[in-house]
């Protein structure tokens, strides 16, 4: 795990309308859907997350996956309408160093978390506890013996069935972590000359 990340490479990484168009033409559509339905089913209020302080989210992400492409529209539009709160994603596949192993593999997207002088403080993998709740349901249904594809196939009808409900606990989680970053950079002691 990457313990600090300078404030010059952080400013290397994407806005998100730049990784947006890194991808294929159904990436690109399929992030910028995302990022259109959640205008939609939220109020630009559900997005904003007050904190006092700074705080940087690096985001390691690829275009082609589909839990990038659903839920990093979401942290965009937190993003956009928190002012204290800066986003920039790095490519999984230019940055490989970023990755860290979760349950021996490489999940994207990762949302690593740090104050605003880059102290790493927490990160948020892959997709939400609803979603994973969701997968180990239709893997018990399903089997581990069914052919990956079709397992996603599947996978993906029963979440769109529930999308918002996937959504709006993906906001709830992304607000608890950087809630708690904010409470973090509250009691540190590195901070103090500018509190008092």
């Amino acid at each position: 795990m990457i313990e600090r990340i300078t404030k010059e490479f952080y400013e290397t990484g994407l806005t998100f309308e730049e990784f947006v168009r890194e991808g294929t033409t159904d990436e690109k559509d399929r992030m910028m859907l995302y990022y259109r339905k959640s205008e939609r089913k939220f109020e630009k209020h559900e997005f904003q997350i007050d904190n006092k302080n700074q705080i940087n989210l690096l985001v390691v992400a690829a275009t082609w996956c589909w839990d990038t492409q659903t839920n990093i529209p979401i942290l965009a539009k937190i993003a956009e309408n928190s002012p204290n709160i800066s986003m920039k994603i790095f490519n999984k596949n230019k940055y490989p160093f970023l990755i860290t192993q979760v349950n021996g593999g490489e999940k994207v997207p990762q949302v690593l978390v740090f104050t605003k002088d880059f102290y790493y403080i927490d990160r948020w993998v892959e997709r939400t506890t609803k979603a994973y709740q969701l997968y180990g349901q239709l893997r018990e249904e399903l089997g581990w013996k069914i052919d990956k594809s079709d397992f996603s196939k599947e996978f993906r009808k029963k979440y769109l069935k529930i999308q918002k409900e996937i959504e709006e606990s993906f906001i709830e989680e992304i607000r608890r972590i950087l809630i708690r970053a904010d409470a973090i950079q509250m009691s540190t002691l590195r901070f103090a000359e500018e509190i008092c």
